[in-house]
């Protein structure tokens, strides 16, 4: 490595420029995440309005498990083989995850734009730690910060687990998934406030994005769903009500209503292949959170016992309707090729996980911000935005 030599002191090398620290003076990694994560963390408890928030924050939440919990015993009854515990925790980390959507951007995308706009950041930038530290150590920060939402919501999770009727691993994923899911909104937040220098604009960049991944992919989804419909040949078929000797004073109290036979002509019937859209859920924070999770146990379905029928939650609905879109057009179709269709074969056609890819993409989004926002942190710059103060 080459040195200025000190012109006073031939052989001597030049002290690093003022401002500018030497790669020998950085901060290791733990020091200075500590220290910005320190530093964050005290101003965000500084103001009472969090703590308000908070309480706030676990109020409503006790509205949504009291509304889970009536839903459920409405629903279903009371006299249930499987407990209301995983209708009302499925609910609560909805919920959670929903409101988490809604406060991350915002307490997020004002940690870099804040600073800058007040002046501060400069003062930041000269120390010891570098602009990766730095940004890495905002994002952090703010999602501690977002995960006191997610702890404030445990008495009612616990309170899930002894109603009953919810598997341990499957709450212990929920969690995670939820935590990792307000991760990645911090990610691309603090990303922003680094890359936009109005604190105004850089929390609606935020919430724009925010909002492409949760209701921009039902939206690519929609509009795309009818350039997936396709057509099956099939025929009608034939239900037990249609059969010669069907007695229609007693039959429909015991009637099965699944279908017997297929007859008359093939004609063509249109049906959804979404095999080749369904991916544009996949990145949707519902369906990553929903489809990590594995489905749950649940007894066997008796058509003559009700207290063998439990509802599904909201997160489970969202995972079995994502798999349910990965089905061949045959299985929507009753006598698809002048045959039925085995409902066995239905029931057993679970599709493939869609979590990953979506978790990706929404890392790789984060990853390239998170890129470019570290490039925009570096000093000196050598070009500032209108009106930016520098100290």
């Amino acid at each position: 490595m080459t040195m200025t030599q000190s012109p006073d002191r031939p052989g001597s090398p030049l002290p690093p420029e003022p401002g500018r620290a030497g790669p020998a003076q950085r901060l290791g990694w733990r020091a200075a995440l500590g220290n910005i994560i320190q530093m964050e963390l005290r101003q965000r408890l500084r103001t009472r309005s969090w703590y308000i928030m908070l309480a706030v924050w676990f109020v409503v939440i006790g509205l949504v498990t009291w509304g889970a919990v009536a839903s459920f015993n409405t629903l279903a009854g009371e006299d249930l083989f499987f407990g209301p515990g995983r209708f009302v925790f499925e609910a609560v980390v909805g919920f959670v995850l929903f409101f988490g959507l809604l406060v991350a951007p915002a307490m997020s995308a004002s940690t870099v734009s804040g600073d800058r706009a007040g002046g501060t950041l400069a003062i930041v930038q000269i120390t010891l730690a570098t602009p990766g530290q730095l940004l890495a150590g905002k994002w952090l920060a703010s999602w501690i910060a977002s995960l006191g939402f997610l702890v404030a919501a445990l008495p009612y999770i616990i309170l899930a687990v002894v109603l009953g009727g919810l598997d341990v691993p499957g709450l212990v994923v929920f969690v995670l998934m939820v935590a990792v899911e307000l991760g990645v909104v911090c990610a691309i937040g603090t990303a922003v406030s680094a890359i936009v220098a109005r604190t105004l604009f850089a929390v609606v960049v935020t919430y724009l994005l925010v909002a492409l991944f949760s209701l921009g992919t039902l939206i690519a989804f929609g509009l795309t769903a009818p350039l997936a419909v396709t057509s099956v040949p099939a025929n009608r078929a034939v239900y037990p009500d249609e059969l010669p000797g069907f007695d229609e004073e007693t039959g429909y109290e015991s009637i099965d209503w699944t279908p017997v036979r297929c007859t008359g002509p093939m004609m063509p019937t249109e049906t959804l292949d979404a095999r080749s859209t369904y991916w544009m859920l996949a990145a949707n924070p519902f369906v990553v959170v929903a489809d990590a999770v594995p489905q749950p146990e649940k007894p066997p379905y008796d058509p003559d016992d009700p207290a063998t029928w439990s509802p599904d939650g909201v997160m489970t609905s969202v995972s079995t309707g994502v798999r349910f879109l990965q089905r061949p057009p045959e299985m929507n179709v009753e006598c698809a090729h002048g045959e039925l269709t085995d409902q066995a074969e239905v029931a057993a056609h679970d599709g493939t996980p869609v979590w990953p890819l979506g978790l990706g993409i929404q890392l790789v989004v984060a990853g390239a911000l998170f890129a470019w926002g570290r490039a925009r942190l570096v000093a000196p710059a050598a070009r500032l935005p209108r009106g930016t103060r520098v100290a």
